[in-house]
């Protein structure tokens, strides 16, 4: 195999910077926003355990209200990564101007349905009597201030779409301290505030989520920016039929991949619930090492969605294959690494939560499982990025509903309900289902034809 020559080393390294530039700032954003929930967490605790149950309970349904907005903000990075690769300002610029309409109106609609019936919905969700009045109050008050949080979420992903990641960190920075900071005021009582308990956590929540919907508002509104707020009030788009089409046709297949694996997420807790405490206590302890994994993941898709999305409105497929065999090289690279650290640091990870030798044990035999499943859970993230980018939801759909709501489930299912296998039987069937969405996704990639390096026959 001859040599790279230098000009194919410097080409390979600017990739590889723009990869960091875009694929950082995201990986530490989501790692970051991981530790302060610990911290915002550990905050609650003071109240007593009653409070964090009574926060945990609210999160099932509140993902709920949000899976269509989450679905509108994918579509969002994608398609606006897209017409930044043309440099098709106007079309990028409408469908933010959509998409940020759309996101205004239902989270009005929803906030109001959500605190009107806060007390029916966390009485199906919980009903525990010692939680359910603390959890009502928090999803109140969370759920009446949920616009802040959509409209922070939705310009990030847009700003995400251009490449603008270091701004989305800072916004979420703001956002995680401005909580944590509030939350001491608030829940205890401190430099002559009221002790306000859950009602404090969740206002602090709340102001949180304004102070970021505050700052993202000022980055678009930057006249040099592509994406530009004033731009779209001065253009005075229209919402019809034919300008939503292309918005309303990706957000079908992600919404639906949304609401179908978080229906799945929600019977396979229920089943892992049957290990027992002490083995469910293992299992939530191994899937903080699997966040870590996760903020890796995000920040390697989110790259991938946009450099790929941009070569793709460029019509550029030779940087498209390029970029993604960057990526994935780059990311697998990083999983292995990670994977090698958890599977030999297993011990000392575990033993930092318990000294009961047992505990360890289990827990450093659970590594070995996390460490592979790093590796399958990084080339899937990557993978659907690269798809997503392009616009392919419905394979990404269909990956998803295979994976989760058929080889998890039905093995978590089998494995620990039938056969009684305990955690082995969870982290087995985790590792199945993010295998087989990982290659379920490298065979959509591969059969478009879109990453060969040359425009695919019968693609435009």
């Amino acid at each position: 195999m001859s040599a790279k020559t230098s000009e194919e080393r410097q080409y390979e390294n600017s990739m590889n910077r723009e990869i960091l530039k875009i694929g950082l700032p995201s990986f530490l954003e989501s790692l970051f926003t991981t530790f302060a929930a610990i911290i915002d967490s550990k905050m609650v605790s003071v109240i007593g355990v009653t409070a964090i149950s009574a926060v945990s309970v609210t999160n099932q349904p509140k993902l709920f209200v949000y899976t269509l907005f989450f679905a509108i903000n994918t579509v969002t990075t994608s398609l606006i990564a897209k017409y930044h690769g043309k440099k098709d300002q106007d079309t990028a610029n409408q469908i933010f101007d959509h998409a940020m309409k759309g996101t205004l109106i239902l989270s009005i609609v929803l906030s109001i349905l959500s605190v009107v019936l806060a007390r029916p919905i966390m009485v199906l969700f919980s009903g525990q009597p010692d939680t359910l009045e603390d959890s009502i109050l928090y999803f109140q008050i969370v759920m009446g201030g949920m616009i802040f949080n959509l409209l922070f979420l939705e310009i990030n992903s847009a700003l995400r779409g251009i490449g603008k990641t270091t701004l989305t960190f800072i916004d979420n920075l703001l956002s995680c301290v401005v909580n944590l900071f509030f939350n001491y005021l608030l829940i205890e009582g401190h430099w002559g505030f009221p002790a306000l308990k859950i009602a404090g956590a969740a206002i602090a929540t709340v102001l949180g989520n304004v102070a970021a919907c505050i700052l993202s508002v000022l980055f678009v509104c930057k006249k040099d920016l592509f994406i530009n707020i004033l731009y779209c009030v001065k253009k005075r788009y229209r919402m019809t039929k034919d300008s939503m089409k292309e918005i309303l046709y990706m957000a079908k297949s992600c919404a639906v991949e949304n609401l179908t694996t978080r229906a799945t997420l929600l019977a396979i807790s229920a089943i892992t619930a049957r290990i027992g405490s002490f083995q469910m206590a293992i299992y939530s302890v191994g899937n903080y090492l699997l966040n870590v994994n996760f903020a890796l993941g995000t920040g390697l898709q989110t790259a991938a969605v946009t450099l790929v999305g941009q070569s793709y409105g460029k019509s550029s497929y030779k940087e498209m294959a390029d970029y993604r065999k960057a990526i994935t090289k780059l990311g697998m690279i990083c999983a292995v690494v990670l994977a090698i650290i958890i599977m030999g640091g297993g011990k000392f990870f575990f033993s930092f939560f318990s000294a009961e030798e047992t505990f360890v044990s289990i827990g450093a035999t659970s590594c070995l499982f996390i460490g592979v499943i790093t590796i399958f859970q990084t080339l899937k993230f990557i993978n659907n990025g690269c798809l997503q980018g392009v616009g392919m939801m419905k394979e990404i759909m269909f990956s998803s509903i295979i994976a989760f709501s058929c080889v998890n489930l039905v093995l978590v299912a089998l494995l620990v309900l039938v056969f009684h296998r305990g955690i082995w039987g969870v982290w087995i069937g985790t590792l199945f289902a993010q295998a087989t969405q990982a290659l379920l996704l490298r065979r959509y990639i591969l059969k478009s034809g879109l990453f060969t390096g040359t425009e695919p026959v019968g693609n435009g």
